[in-house]
């Protein structure tokens, strides 16, 4: 079994228990594995450990073959449950770090910055490749001079969901982004997704006392 649909096993399985039949949920269980491990295998694992975003794509196989296996029966609201069960702590952690201050750091937005311009770099080159369709990026392209800016143009959870048929359940999984950010007292403000059909995902990520997070509205 893959080890980010183990990471979810145990919520998985309550939730299965909660829902149907000893027998059933055993069944159902049975088909997310095979699913998520037919997805790894024909539609590949974007580099895997070589491509530091390859995570967010196994994650989403966990995921859309759960949501397959019990008939899209899985809410927004069961989702925002199995990340608490199975991730929550992890999530607190973040609540020692502060965006607020960190994000006012040029250094450490220099660094950030300087991560993502090598992920940039090397996915131009892997791209097509080992990397498959991953991720194309650009940095800061508005020019912001307060926190974290930059621009998904592509990304291959809505190019699976879009060909698998499960746009509907993708926006749940972005929101996720939205958990994160504010786990460590940050905003995103993104009003354009891919999974919307806007043509990007914009991500502007500032601390969460910053004006422009206390007065945004309608982020995705």
């Amino acid at each position: 079994m893959d080890k980010y649909l183990k990471l979810f096993e145990g919520a998985m399985k309550r939730w299965l228990a909660e829902h149907y039949p000893p027998g059933e949920a055993e069944a159902r269980w049975e088909r997310t594995v095979a699913l998520d491990e037919k997805w790894i295998r024909e539609e590949g694992d974007l580099g895997g450990a070589g491509n530091p975003m390859a995570a967010n794509m196994l994650e989403a196989y966990a995921f859309f073959a759960f949501y397959d296996s019990v008939d899209r029966s899985f809410t927004k609201e069961d989702l925002g449950s199995m990340i608490d069960a199975a991730m929550g702590k992890k999530l607190r952690m973040l609540s020692r770090f502060d965006m607020n201050r960190l994000l006012r750091r040029r250094f450490v937005v220099k660094l950030i910055y300087g991560y993502l311009e090598n992920y940039r770099k090397k996915a131009e080159a892997n791209r097509g490749g080992a990397w498959g369709n991953t991720w194309k990026i650009r940095i800061n392209p508005e020019g912001h001079e307060k926190g974290l800016a930059f621009v998904y143009d592509t990304c291959p959870l809505n190019d699976f969901a879009r060909r698998h048929g499960y746009i509907d359940f993708l926006p749940n999984l972005c929101a996720i982004d939205q958990l994160t950010c504010a786990a460590a007292h940050g905003k995103l403000i993104r009003h354009k997704t891919l999974a919307d059909g806007d043509g990007e995902c914009n991500y502007w990520i500032l601390g969460d006392r910053e004006p422009e997070a206390v007065r945004d509205t309608g982020s995705k």
